[in-house]
């Protein structure tokens, strides 16, 4: 149970894709390397965990965007749309630390290709600043 609750705070952490409401979103991938005891949890129950930590998230006002696990690494990557309030989405990436399942975690923000052109397109604007130092 453990691992599930976990696994929904893990996945709510990762996208910022807008919802219907109308709530400014932030995009997450999340990207975990389980433990031994993990493992053996997911041995022994074994079951698609996107579809155990979807309700989860969107409970928490996310959503899952996907849940994807890495042939040959064992590590998981999921991404989800969440709330932009930094200090829900640190305390769900804190919240991920202390349940002694994970060898590794990372949260990673992740900004459309869209913006990336934007921002892209604003590096002459940084680079005149530095030339009038």
């Amino acid at each position: 149970m453990k691992y599930l609750i976990w696994t929904a705070f893990l996945a709510l952490a990762s996208t910022a894709s807008a919802q219907d409401n109308g709530e400014n979103m932030r995009t997450f991938l999340f990207i975990g390397t389980s433990n031994s005891t993990a493992w053996e949890m997911q041995i022994e129950n074994p079951g698609d965990r996107a579809a155990s930590v979807k309700d989860g998230i969107e409970a928490l006002g996310g959503e899952l965007l996907s849940y994807y696990w890495g042939l040959g690494n064992g590590k998981n990557y999921i991404t989800v749309s969440l709330p932009d309030d930094p200090t829900f989405i640190v305390a769900f990436y804190v919240s991920r630390l202390g349940d002694g399942l994970l060898n590794d975690y990372q949260m990673i923000e992740l900004m459309s290709s869209a913006d990336m052109a934007e921002a892209l397109s604003r590096v002459p604007e940084i680079k005149a600043q530095d030339d009038l130092k």
